[in-house]
């Protein structure tokens, strides 16, 4: 997980330790914290390309018979900037919602790479993909419709594919994101987006005839579940098993193009760690890499899809990523404003931080157990025990147990891992002003985000005249 050199201890490509402080990249992270204040966001565009050229070179290399594409899913991060670097790569997007559609476009996404996902959309959700040439992943019959009157308006012709609905026979191992025992198959199936085969086997040949439509393939989600390849290799298995289903009721249909989704765990991949079954796993164990996963994906999906009679020759293979993306580009810094302790009625220890759970939002909601780092005493002993908090009104514990050196007001705290989904989830509860964002290249840092101010948090608000 580290290596060391004469004061350097270099944790991953962008992480290191220098003479005792925590560098992202080529800056120091105590001094971003005193410039640009905390909380604060850290992202490392050198990092983040650094992901997305390991993520095509390995999907690339696992699925040989066609191009492999990569749609990272904007709601991982919503920054302008870091997705702008993602466009400068080279990447398609996976959007949900007008938000995110509009978002890929302002950043000059292709939209023929843009993928228009999620339930319940709009009309003028489908109209404006529609016009703007993005494809359309369907998920109920009711958006053909939908799609069918856009392109007719339009006066083009719309791409389409179908977002499927997998069995995922015998994937019982249970999931990760639950205290219980949920197997990951009854965890999927009750996941509500898709449609589900036996009115999709009904409506495919309807929407092949119609001129305004261009069906291009299928696309599936399992979400992060499971940090272990088996359940990425039977997850493919299914998904073969569901287009070759379509494929007999269809006679001898075969699609273009298949997007497996996303889901894939990031390396330290803090996800359901603070759950009794994620505690059974030592810190230093490691999720595989993304060479596992795609090798796991693209063999499945090929011999599921052979032994069926179902060619891959020319098939273009997409993912969507978004944790394994953006994650370990990603940290938090804070503020330590106070430490207390008490030795009755029970002894405990409180490391109170200016930042929030609200902000890092994802302990609450995937259980995440957090790797966090005092940044300018990285090098020193542990030496208590104590529960590192936030500064919102509800328990904000964002790690319990900690052991931590030393530690005193001033003092700087790196949380790892949190470039998905914190700040695209983060609220202001206590009317507390979300966090600024700070992109890091080389020894070079910009605001990308900036902090909210008070006045912010209540723009929206209208109190009427008759309250004055």
């Amino acid at each position: 997980m580290s290596a060391r050199v004469e004061g350097l201890v270099t944790i991953d490509d962008s992480l290191s330790i220098r003479d005792g402080r925590l560098f992202v990249e080529g800056c120091d992270t105590v001094e971003l914290a005193r410039r640009f204040g905390t909380p604060l966001h850290v992202i490392s565009e050198d990092q983040l390309r650094r992901n997305v050229a390991r993520f095509t070179t390995a999907f690339h290399d696992a699925w040989p018979e066609g191009e492999a594409r990569l749609l990272p899913s904007i709601k991982a991060n919503l920054t302008l900037a870091v997705r702008r670097i993602l466009t400068l790569e080279g990447t398609g997007c996976d959007t949900f919602g007008p938000g995110e559609l509009e978002a890929a476009l302002r950043s000059g996404v292709r939209p023929e790479l843009v993928s228009v996902n999620g339930s319940v959309k709009s009309p003028e959700l489908i109209a404006r993909a529609v016009e703007a040439g993005c494809r359309i992943t369907l998920d109920d019959a009711r958006e053909a419709e939908l799609v069918l009157e856009a392109a007719r308006a339009a006066g083009r012709r719309a791409v389409v594919r179908f977002r499927v609905r997998p069995d995922y026979e015998g994937l019982d191992v249970p999931s990760e994101f639950f205290a219980e025992d949920v197997p990951i198959r009854e965890a999927a199936n009750a996941y509500k987006p898709g449609i589900p085969t036996e009115e999709l086997v009904e409506l495919g040949p309807r929407l092949f005839a119609a001129d305004e439509l261009d069906v291009e393939g299928v696309m599936a989600h399992l979400g992060r579940h499971h940090h272990g390849a088996e359940v990425w290799s039977a997850m493919a298995s299914s998904l073969a098993e569901t287009i070759a289903r379509l494929s007999t009721a269809w006679g001898g249909w075969a699609p273009r193009v298949i997007d497996v989704g996303g889901g894939f765990a990031s390396r330290r991949d803090p996800t359901g760690r603070a759950l009794p079954r994620g505690s059974a796993r030592p810190a230093d164990d490691l999720s595989p890499p993304i060479e596992a996963y795609a090798g796991a994906v693209c063999s499945s999906l090929r011999t599921g899809l052979a032994e069926r009679g179902v060619g891959t020759d020319g098939v273009v293979l997409e993912i969507e990523p978004g944790r394994a993306l953006f994650a370990d580009a990603g940290i938090h810094l804070a503020t330590v404003r106070n430490v207390k302790a008490q030795t009755r009625p029970s002894p405990h220890r409180w490391v109170e931080l200016d930042t929030t759970e609200m902000f890092l939002p994802d302990g609450l909601i995937e259980h995440n157990l957090w790797i966090a780092i005092v940044a300018n005493r990285a090098d020193e002993p542990e030496s208590q025990v104590a529960d590192v908090v936030g500064m919102s009104c509800g328990f904000d514990v964002l790690v319990p147990d900690a052991s931590l050196p030393t530690v005193e007001a001033g003092d700087v705290v790196a949380f790892l891992d949190t470039g998905a989904y914190q700040d695209a989830a983060s609220s202001n509860f206590n009317a507390l002003p979300r966090p600024a964002t700070v992109l890091v290249h080389g020894d070079e840092a910009d605001v990308v985000k900036r902090a909210e101010t008070v006045d912010d948090v209540f723009a929206r608000d209208v109190v009427p005249e008759r309250l004055r």
